[in-house]
């Protein structure tokens, strides 16, 4: 059976890749069916809306939930990204937060609430976090930066960059949907995360979101947590 990291680059179409190298080992408790799910429904090539309804399909097809399942878990039958945010980490009867990011690996679910002005995301980890390139703008002073491999749906492209690809990005054309890409994590000294860009390519300030708080001419807070089902399925 092919890994998840071979399976990630069969699903990218970007013409080069860095080598991902070998992935420690999952760890104990991830709910690892959440990825290869994901894997699976982009390479069906399911049509899905948006990161959340890819949460949502996804638990469909790796735990036979029904639409009744979702809503009891969830709060609706179709949650969005809010809906997600609220029941996983402010009710949390199902989930476990991951506050150090050594910890996360494939399985587990970054979930960006939304604001006044930003309607948030979902996308399904694949992979552990690396060490972003050193040098690679926007730099925020006291941070650490991450390339988080992802699966998700979204209309708005996570970068074209060779070596962190976004598989909907063909020639440099994107096409909107499922697909697999990083995003970019940034946490302090300990690893706890404080903000993230969409993608793992050089930016200006203005691309960098953090968790909360101001950035000088950053982006607007967009709060984010990453998490596990726990236990998993958690029906």
């Amino acid at each position: 059976m092919l890994s998840n990291a071979a399976r990630f680059l069969m699903v990218s179409a970007a013409a080069s890749l860095v080598a991902l190298g070998s992935a420690p080992a999952e760890a104990a408790d991830a709910c690892v069916d959440l990825s290869d799910t994901a894997f699976d429904l982009i390479g069906d090539s399911t049509p899905v809306a948006s990161g959340a309804v890819f949460l949502t399909a996804v638990q469909k097809a790796a735990f036979g939930y029904t639409n009744t399942d979702i809503a009891v878990l969830w709060g609706s039958t179709s949650p969005n990204s809010s809906q997600y945010f609220d029941n996983f980490f402010v009710a949390q009867p199902h989930f476990e937060e991951i506050t150090d990011i050594a910890s996360v690996d494939e399985g587990d679910v970054l979930i960006l609430d939304g604001t006044m002005t930003y309607s948030g995301h979902t996308a399904i980890v694949t992979g552990p976090a690396t060490p972003a390139p050193s040098g690679l703008g926007p730099s925020i002073t006291g941070t650490l930066q991450w390339a988080l491999p992802i699966a998700d749906s979204t209309s708005s492209k996570h970068g074209c960059s060779a070596s962190y690809p976004d598989s909907r990005c063909v020639g440099g054309v994107f096409t909107a949907g499922e697909g697999t890409a990083f995003m970019r994590i940034y946490t302090d000294a300990s690893g706890v995360p404080v903000g993230h860009t969409w993608s793992v390519s050089a930016a200006s300030i203005s691309n960098y979101f953090p968790i909360s708080g101001t950035v000088p001419n950053a982006g607007a807070a967009r709060p984010f947590k990453i998490g596990r089902l726990a236990p998993c399925p958690p029906l």
